[in-house]
């Protein structure tokens, strides 16, 4: 019965025929009329969506201050609104620029070395270890290798593993190798020769082949791929970050198609490598533009957007996961070293809220949520032909059910589309997830027309939908996106 349910939900061809406009600005008249296709492929299944594809990231100062403590505020339910069983890396550019590790038993030195803002100890992988029992999440975690010590660097290796056991999938040696030389750790000339010098000192330390490296800053260093290829044998995967948008991004940049060419492009060669010595490849770093986000972009709906888009682009892509990253501060305020919270996924809403770890979806948490409705099994091919600026996807879940993503990715002052889904006469009934703001440049985000409660949770109920005469009829808001399961 599971395999006649997949044949029949798999058997999809979605058209999408439509009048409407191209993207749009604010208060702009409506332009000339457009259509849309799509057909999907549903006899040749291609990449994989895995379930933890969709991740988080923090600074590991997070955990050395004391957050993502499961016995306070809403900080597990945040994870488990988000889904149970994906992934958290903690390292950043706080892990070897100010973060000194202090072994069990031990007292941090008085006075601490002048480079020294952070510690971590055995203690706070203990909280982490909490979160990830609690969540079926499981996790990288750095080491200081900037400033490596030969005595503290081993003891924290041999800890996480005690502690963290198999939901530990990878240590990090060091954050943004790449930079180090910018960023005074290392002497001018600095090379990806002296780097693997460094690393394999690391990896002596982790000495189980549990290691997740580079962590490159850059997507065209060749670091990554000279270490998939040198260190095969110890790595168990590889990493790298990306911020495609730049430090001017506008929402329209951030929404466009050349944009989301770009972000895939870049990590061709790296995920190539990957691919090359059979290692999963996962983007571990990541957001749509560096140093906390752009205030009006990154902190806004149509961040929500371009999150569920760049999480189902770079899956079908062949991109084994991403960790998009965050801190725990007061929204839209420094968090460290002047850095502003505009790109995090959730926040505090002020200091108080920020003490009892109290936080709230920001619009990119909703589009992750959204990306993370998919579920995991295969993608199917499809072929798109339109003149507006949609993209489109298509799952055949691990459960047996089709599952269709569509992301509207205009001014939300734009037309409609007229959404004709053919899904055979076998088909009865659909749900229909369906994401919207009431402005790209604002914050507001609702699914379902329902938002992220105090507590952390998100009671978002599908539309249920008739399927007659073998087709499924939708209007899609510009500036929305829907996930429709086909109830087969």
């Amino acid at each position: 019965m599971r395999k006649f349910r997949a044949a029949v939900c798999a058997a999809v061809a979605l058209t999408m025929a439509g009048t409407g406009q191209t993207a749009l600005a604010v208060g702009q008249k409506e332009s000339a009329q457009s259509a849309a296709s799509i057909t999907i492929d549903s006899a040749n299944p291609a990449g994989r969506l895995r379930g933890d594809f969709v991740g988080l990231s923090f600074e590991i100062r997070e955990l050395g201050i004391g957050n993502l403590d499961i016995s306070k505020g809403n900080v597990l339910q945040m994870f488990k609104t988000l889904g149970r069983d994906s992934n958290i890396r903690l390292a950043g550019n706080t892990l070897d620029r100010d973060t000194l590790w202090v072994p069990r038993g031990q007292q941090p030195p008085n006075p601490l070395p002048e480079w020294v803002a952070n510690t971590l100890t055995p203690a706070d992988i203990e909280r982490l270890n909490r979160l990830l029992k609690a969540t079926g999440w499981k996790a990288e975690v750095g080491i200081n290798v900037g400033r490596w010590d030969p005595v503290l660097g081993p003891d924290q290796a041999k800890e996480m593993f005690k502690i963290l056991g198999n939901r530990l999938l990878g240590a990090e040696c060091g954050n943004e190798p790449d930079q180090w030389v910018l960023r005074g750790y290392k002497p001018t000339g600095y090379a990806y020769a002296d780097y693997r010098k460094d690393w394999a000192v690391c990896a002596a330390a982790v000495g189980n082949n549990r290691i997740a490296g580079p962590d490159t800053a850059g997507t065209s260093s060749s670091w990554a791929a000279n270490l998939a290829k040198d260190e095969r044998d110890k790595l168990s995967m590889l990493t790298v970050h990306q911020y495609p948008a730049g430090a001017t991004t506008t929402i329209p940049t951030l929404l466009s198609p050349e944009l989301a060419a770009k972000q895939l492009r870049e990590l061709q060669s790296n995920l190539t490598a990957a691919k090359e010595q059979n290692l999963p490849f996962r983007v571990d770093e990541a957001n749509s533009t560096y140093s906390g986000g752009i205030d009006g972009v990154s902190n806004k709906y149509a961040s929500a957007l371009w999150s569920m888009d760049y999480a189902l682009q770079l899956a079908q892509g062949g991109v084994s996961g991403i960790n998009i990253h965050g801190g725990l501060g007061v929204c839209n305020e420094p968090i460290w070293n002047g850095r502003f919270q505009r790109y995090t996924p959730f926040c505090a809403a002020n200091k108080e809220d920020e003490l009892a770890q109290v936080y709230k979806a920001m619009p990119i948490y909703y589009g992750l949520w959204m990306a993370r409705q998919m579920g995991s099994g295969k993608f199917l091919p499809l072929q798109l032909s339109t003149d507006r600026n949609i993209t489109a996807y298509a799952v055949k879940g691990d459960d047996g059910r089709t599952r269709i993503a569509v992301v509207q990715k205009e001014d939300t002052t734009a037309a409609p589309v007229k959404l004709d889904i053919k899904v055979g006469n076998r088909v009865r009934n659909a749900e229909v997830l369906t994401m919207t703001g009431t402005n790209l440049a604002e914050e507001a985000t609702a699914v379902q027309g329902t938002t992220v409660d105090r507590r952390g949770h998100l009671k978002a109920r599908p539309d249920n939908v008739r399927v007659r005469n073998g087709s499924l009829n939708l209007n899609l808001k510009a500036g929305s996106a829907v996930v429709i399961t086909l109830d087969c």
